[in-house]
């Protein structure tokens, strides 16, 4: 009786793996912001970042049965220390990292797929609030991306998976006239079904801008 239990629940994760709607809560953490001058204002000072939290949503479409359509989006914020070498104040901005693609899926057995995709990225500093400072950001950009990966149904219940991801705006660049420079990021991620249209999702990703994120999808 399990195992005909669990053959439906089976079965919608695998047949909706790209029709879904998910949010949740992100942390993340950048790189380098210190020293990049992306944080500008008057006289000297000193930054150091720290992470922070924010929300995020995100998506997919099937349009055929190996092509889908997705997009994510997710508001970040950091916390920011300044220092004009007398007093030290608390402050922060927030990160808007959005994408939007399409996508194509193969499976290679009966419980493993691959697939890859292929997006225009875009990345913003943002907000800067610090009491006492007169800081500003200008920092936005936006460009191609790629991803490729492999999904693995680990249970019955439980999706493993594993990508690649590059992207052109993914660090913060210390020279020349673009915000930002190229990265590649490497991240897991698993849900775990818990009903048939309903998965509790995780992901970490690690690269210049580092997440990790916590959430509902549901998949249609």
């Amino acid at each position: 009786m399990a195992a005909a239990l669990c053959a439906p629940m089976a079965a919608a994760a695998q047949d909706s793996r790209f029709n879904y709607i998910e949010g949740g809560i992100v942390a993340g953490f950048v790189n380098d912001v210190e020293t990049s001058g992306t944080v500008a204002g008057a006289g000297p000072f000193e930054l150091e970042t720290d992470a922070g939290g924010g929300g995020f949503i995100g998506g997919a479409f099937e349009v055929s049965e190996t092509f889908h359509l997705f997009g994510e989006y997710a508001l970040i914020g950091q916390e920011l220390e300044v220092s004009d070498g007398v007093d030290t104040i608390e402050g922060e901005f927030d990160v808007v990292r959005w994408r939007l693609g399409v996508g194509y899926a193969h499976p290679i057995s009966d419980r493993t797929t691959f697939y890859g995709r292929l997006s225009y990225d875009s990345l913003e500093f943002k907000d800067v609030q610090v009491a006492g400072f007169d800081l500003d950001t200008d920092a936005d950009g936006s460009g191609a991306g790629g991803e490729i990966g492999l999904i693995w149904a680990a249970t019955p219940t439980i999706d493993l998976q594993g990508h690649v991801r590059y992207t052109s705006v993914g660090e913060v660049a210390d020279s020349g006239s673009d915000a930002f420079d190229d990265d590649i990021l490497v991240g897991v991620n698993g849900r775990w079904n818990f009903r048939p249209n309903f998965a509790l999702v995780t992901g970490y990703e690690l690269g210049k801008i580092t997440t990790w994120n916590l959430g509902l999808r549901y998949s249609f």
